[in-house]
């Protein structure tokens, strides 16, 4: 019950977001002269720094059950989705949540603890095509990706008919992971906790055979459910070719850098702490050797395995939380 709850109150702070303001650069110039206008200049992003980043929040909307995430499909800022576990997609609309779903997939999710549906993706070309993903876990407990597209009489509804992409089976009920994001390189990512229970008894986050403690990465503009891009970092090699980075243990969301296409991956740590670790953007030279850039550190029990690629370094950070995010 407790971590049920601050589930929940990590969820409605995240639809709470309302205004992140960063602080101006140093260098700005006056007010526009009237001559030519001078070539873009390219611009290297700064460091982060925490004392140029503001926060405020306000409410967005009320009445939801369970939301664990919210989206908008790109170049759409006048509408929300958000998905709700239990297995509905809300749409939130210039500012009020619309009664009747966008999307309702409760006769298909098994629900409860970290089990439901869990995540969304809108494909790029959205707007023109109406293809969209989600991630769920199905009766079985199993995990599914699936296309849905926009409705062709209701912008506001989707279509119910789906073509499935994938089905992984899962041994457990928690560690699902279930994040979906398109990346800079067009590519859907995906994902996967370790399957479960605790310290991950099957060592599957450092099998690179085995799909669960990975972010995958496949290629759906074809005509297949899937294609796999062929600089994944075990094409022609040992592993499962759809694997892009592996030793993760839950990764519960993750978010692209715009301005460096850098991967920021907020996987759940176990017990008292928390992880949240930059993957770099691999360049098509060196995506072969850089897979598991930021898997868990080889332990007794979590060898990392002989066949696989060396990890490139990335950041970490951990801090004390109370109890275990889904």
């Amino acid at each position: 019950m407790r971590a049920h709850l601050n589930l929940a109150a990590r969820l409605t702070l995240a639809l709470l977001l309302a205004l992140v303001v960063a602080v101006p650069q140093a260098g700005a110039t006056g007010p526009a002269q009237a001559t030519p206008a001078a070539a873009p200049v390219a611009v290297t992003p700064t460091a982060f720094v925490p004392g140029n980043i503001h926060l405020s929040f306000a409410r967005v909307a009320h009445g939801l059950s369970q939301p664990v995430f919210a989206t908008t499909p790109p170049a759409d800022s006048s509408r929300l989705f958000v998905v709700e576990q239990g297995g509905l997609i809300r749409l939130i609309r210039r500012g009020v949540l619309q009664s009747a779903p966008f999307l309702d997939l409760r006769a298909k999710v098994s629900t409860g603890g970290e089990r439901g549906l869990l995540g969304l993706a809108f494909h790029p070309d959205y707007n023109t095509n109406g293809k969209f993903y989600v991630d769920y876990t199905d009766r079985n407990g199993n995990t599914v990706v699936e296309q849905y597209r926009r409705s062709s009489t209701n912008p506001q509804k989707a279509s119910p008919t789906a073509k499935g992409v994938f089905r992984i089976t899962q041994p457990y009920a928690n560690h699902n992971g279930g994040m979906l994001a398109f990346g800079p390189d067009r590519y859907l990512y995906v994902g996967m906790g370790d399957g479960g229970s605790a310290g991950d008894p099957g060592n599957r986050a450092q099998n690179i055979n085995s799909l669960l403690g990975k972010i995958l990465r496949i290629n759906i503009d074809t005509s297949k459910p899937y294609a796999i891009p062929p600089t994944n970092p075990y094409v022609g090699r040992d592993g499962s070719d759809l694997i892009w980075s592996i030793g993760l243990r839950n990764p519960w969301r993750f978010s692209f850098d715009r301005a460096t296409g850098d991967l920021w991956i907020g996987d759940v740590g176990q017990n008292r702490t928390r992880r949240s670790t930059d993957r770099r953007r691999p360049t098509p030279a060196a995506a072969s050797t850089t897979a598991g850039a930021c898997s868990r550190a080889p332990t007794a029990t979590t060898p990392r395995p002989a066949a696989a690629p060396p990890a490139r370094r990335c950041r970490s950070r951990r801090t004390p939380t109370a109890s275990a995010a889904p």
